[in-house]
């Protein structure tokens, strides 16, 4: 049995929501612009923390990202959108262990090999954490558009 939430309870919902939103949209960006402006840097601290231990940090990053994302569907503006990403950073995250420390190594020195490659990852990170940020703004307010005609 399900219990009517609070009016209070709601908002503190949907603020909990936006701030999600904005952090992980930050995340996404402050990565992409890392990656685009500064790419050897970003091979070299990729490089020194390659572990298991590594691994598993980027893995729960990423699935507290794509959890953050389902949370936020249900308010935002494009929930079918947000959750699609959502759910491929999840399982991404999932998946990361299981494809090991060599794989996380080859990659690495792959994209220190190919800069502009790492640099075009970079933008399509700022582009996404863009898009995830205005995607997941509250719909407008259907009874403000009507006011407004009236």
């Amino acid at each position: 049995m399900a219990f009517p939430l609070s009016r209070k309870t709601l908002d503190s919902q949907v603020r909990l929501a936006r701030y999600l939103a904005v952090a992980v949209a930050g995340i996404i960006i402050a990565l992409g612009v890392a990656a685009a402006v500064t790419p050897g840097p970003v091979v070299a601290a990729s490089q020194s923390v390659v572990s298991l231990t590594g691994i598993l940090f980027a893995a729960a990053l990423r699935c507290g990202i794509g959890v953050a994302l389902l949370f936020v569907a249900g308010g935002s503006r494009a929930p079918a959108i947000l959750r699609i990403i959502g759910a491929v950073s999840l399982v991404a995250g999932l998946a990361m262990p299981f494809l090991g420390v060599e794989n996380a190594k080859a990659r690495i020195e792959w994209e220190a090999e190919h800069m502009m490659f790492l640099r075009l990852e970079g933008v399509l990170f700022v582009w996404t954490g863009v898009i995830v940020y205005k995607l997941s703004q509250p719909p407008p307010n259907k009874s403000l558009e009507r006011t407004r005609e009236g």
